[in-house]
């Protein structure tokens, strides 16, 4: 049976050639090894580790041609104070974003890495987790990506308690989402300022990302001095979508509830084509005048 199932991918493998030759391709590479000694386990037992933070901060090595996986199973690991810090080469992976949480309370007096539970890095990438933070301060973040520009997929995020709560907040970043969601777990008394997505000087990519909650309380996306391209998302919030200062970029084919909020400096340079609202009617955030 060993010899027949050899035999199997050795044909497959000539096929995939042939065909690739055949369309004036060049064959596909060898698959790189999988180094499994760099493969971190994370749990409550049976795992190299029990807090993703110990984790993380035990990957002294990682490299391009030496990368790393953490992979974190199921359930909610409270992380107090101490942020997750990401690296460069690691790659942190969860059970999925509903099944493995990462709660942390961490506040500051400024937008900055201290009040952050997810601390971003280039070259990384955070997929299949929930991210909480529950501080209670002036500002609270879940994910902060300064200068850095990770790639984020299939992440739920969300920051409250704090009078001023981002869920993701990047500047001088070219980060990557997509299917991520921001959402709002606390009522609106307690949660005086959401955003859900904050960018300064930026040139991300958003796909399938929701800024939608449980109360459409805040802003869903804001964009100062960023050039994000948006696409097939929802931006749901009070507003859905704020265009500030030199705010620029594409946005399409989105659903946008909320309106949009345009600056008084703005200069339109923003892009639209195909947005609509909860009724289906068409929302144009390509114009100079505030709503």
């Amino acid at each position: 049976m060993k010899h027949i199932i050899q035999l199997i991918g050795l044909i497959a493998l000539v096929f995939t050639v042939n065909t690739a030759l055949a369309k004036g391709g060049k064959p596909p590479p060898a698959p790189e090894p999988v180094n499994l000694a760099n493969v971190v386990t994370v749990s409550e037992d049976n795992a190299d580790w029990t807090s993703p933070v110990d984790a993380i901060n035990a990957i002294n090595d990682a490299t391009e041609d030496n990368q790393y996986v953490i992979q974190i199973g199921p359930g909610v690991y409270d992380i107090g104070n101490t942020p997750i810090i990401m690296k460069e080469w690691v790659r942190i992976g969860g059970a999925g974003r509903a099944f493995t949480i990462i709660r942390g309370s961490r506040d500051s007096n400024y937008n900055d890495d201290d009040a952050a539970i997810v601390i971003g890095a280039n070259n990384a990438l955070l997929i299949g987790i929930g991210i909480e933070n529950i501080g209670n301060g002036q500002y609270s973040t879940g994910i902060r990506n300064d200068n850095t520009s990770p790639a984020i997929k299939n992440v739920r995020v969300s920051a409250t308690g704090s009078y001023t709560n981002y869920g993701i907040s990047m500047s001088n970043s070219l980060s990557q989402l997509v299917n991520v969601k921001t959402h709002f777990s606390k009522d609106v008394n307690d949660c005086d300022n959401y955003i859900g997505i904050w960018m300064y000087n930026s040139l991300p990519k958003l796909l399938e990302v929701s800024t939608a909650g449980l109360f459409n309380y805040g802003t869903g996306v804001v964009v100062n001095n960023s050039a994000p391209f948006i696409v097939d998302s929802e931006l749901v919030g009070n507003p859905g979508l704020e265009l500030a200062d030199g705010a620029s970029g594409k946005v399409v084919n989105n659903l946008i509830v909320g309106g949009v909020l345009r600056a008084v400096s703005y200069t339109g340079g923003t892009v639209c084509r195909g947005n609509y609202d909860e009724n289906l009617g068409d929302v144009d955030c390509a114009v100079t005048s505030l709503p």
